[in-house]
């Protein structure tokens, strides 16, 4: 019987190696991998001579928007700008608005992905006073803001970090926070307050919070968007790949905050862009030391007159979800990432930390989200976004990777600028856990 597409002659990594081979798909899982003329026969072939077959990008945190603000973005675009940028699976925080604390906006959430969805979207939720548990089943983590809680009248003291902590290992979810020790109290007037209030200093010490209490409950934490030299140390003084992950951004790793004015606010983001040292020590901490488990893109678009306002008053975040794949595999390209940790930071590890079955390796009997990638010289720019945003700070930077056909359970979703199905078609809604 005739498979359904085989993809002919790309470049696959095996052990850190680039061969040739041509990969079966069929009823939307790997089927296979075969030598050159030993393929089986197929309804569809695509050539893949001098591409690189490799898994989707799985994007664990991103904030697509969406009910009350989908001015900002919504499932439809956002899920499109995953698509073109490789990325095959999206979780969707929970500070939307309104936020996911009551099943009845997790539905409402999960009733418009369903409808816009172009690639495989998740959810995770907050924790009001008392937790809703009927989302128990269709969420793949409880994510928290010490900083700026979702309920009002919420102070995140050791008391309130413990039962968020005993909560989480109740439900066998991972606890996801941002680590900010400073309070909504705080309110910078300037740009030099903005960031003494979220400073390392603060990340750290929120970090340690959460740390503290984990101690009484062994529950999995996962710490957001590390940004600071300090925090990967204390990450890898705590070590514990089950039970205490963390994630980076693009972002934090290739930008600073001296490369920019900060007039407006471009390149605004929480937390805050740091120093050269800080984004040197975060690449080591992701590769060589393996502090750092996965890259995010903290994908958080806002409208442009919202970030051309003046540093104080503009929003904080940025796009990310087109630009995420093509910053880290240049690094690839240019021999500073190897492609072993490509793939445990982009696609395997996150699928391990969420515990979603079959995504994030290409074997067999694993769901064909795959992306076909061309070496590229090419330079980034914000007004080709799908996504609504299209103020980027790493407007012009040059990069060598081109998503070219983004693949998700087996459709072709997006190849070379045009998208080949509709909305809510492809990809699954909600993701579960195993």
């Amino acid at each position: 019987m005739d498979v359904d597409i085989v993809l002919i002659d790309g470049i696959v990594i095996v052990n850190d190696r680039e061969t040739v081979r041509s990969l079966a798909i069929d009823r939307g899982k790997i089927e296979g991998f075969y030598k050159h003329g030993e393929e089986p026969e197929s309804k569809r072939s695509i050539d893949c001579r001098g591409l690189y077959i490799l898994p989707g990008l799985i994007d664990m945190h991103v904030h697509l928007r969406d009910l009350n603000q989908s001015e900002k973005e919504d499932y439809e675009t956002g899920t499109m700008a995953a698509a073109a940028g490789g990325i095959t699976t999206v979780v969707d925080m929970p500070n939307s608005s309104p936020p996911v604390l009551t099943r009845e906006v997790l539905d409402q959430k999960i009733t418009s992905a369903t409808t816009k969805r172009y690639v495989n979207v998740g959810f995770y939720a907050g924790i009001a006073e008392r937790f809703d548990t009927s989302m128990v089943p269709d969420i793949l983590g409880l994510k928290v803001y010490p900083h700026s809680p979702l309920t009002d009248g919420v102070n995140y003291d050791i008391e309130r970090i413990r039962n968020c902590v005993q909560l989480a290992n109740k439900h066998n979810l991972p606890l996801l926070f941002h680590p900010d020790s400073s309070t909504e109290d705080e309110k910078p007037e300037t740009r030099e307050e903005f960031f003494l209030i979220h400073s390392c200093e603060s990340e750290v010490n929120s970090l340690q919070a959460f740390l503290d209490a984990k101690v009484e409950y062994e529950a999995r934490l996962h710490v957001c968007h590390v940004s600071c030299a300090a925090t990967t140390r204390l990450i890898l003084e705590h070590r514990a790949e089950h039970t205490l992950t963390a994630e980076v951004t693009p972002h934090h790793i290739f930008l600073s905050g001296g490369d920019f004015s900060h007039d407006d606010g471009v390149a605004k983001m929480l937390p805050p862009l740091r120093s050269p040292y800080d984004s040197q020590m975060l690449a080591q901490a992701l590769c060589k030391k393996c502090a750092i488990d996965c890259v995010v893109s903290d994908h958080a678009p806002h409208i442009n007159s919202e970030k051309t306002m003046p540093f104080i008053e503009a929003p904080s975040g940025i796009p990310g979800l087109e630009t995420t794949l093509p910053l880290i595999l240049t690094e690839v390209f240019e021999g500073r990432i190897s492609w072993v940790d490509f793939l445990r930071c982009c696609c395997s590890g996150p699928a391990m930390i969420l515990g979603i079955p079959s995504k994030g390796i290409l074997t067999e009997g694993y769901d064909a989200d795959i992306v076909l990638v061309r070496r590229q010289e090419w330079y980034i720019s914000g007004a080709d976004f799908y996504s609504k945003a299209k103020i980027t700070p790493f407007e012009g930077r040059r990069v060598l990777a081109k998503p070219v056909t983004t693949i998700v359970g087996g459709e072709v979703v997006y190849h070379e600028g045009r998208f080949m199905v509709g909305p809510g078609i492809v990809g699954r809604v909600p993701i579960r856990k195993v």
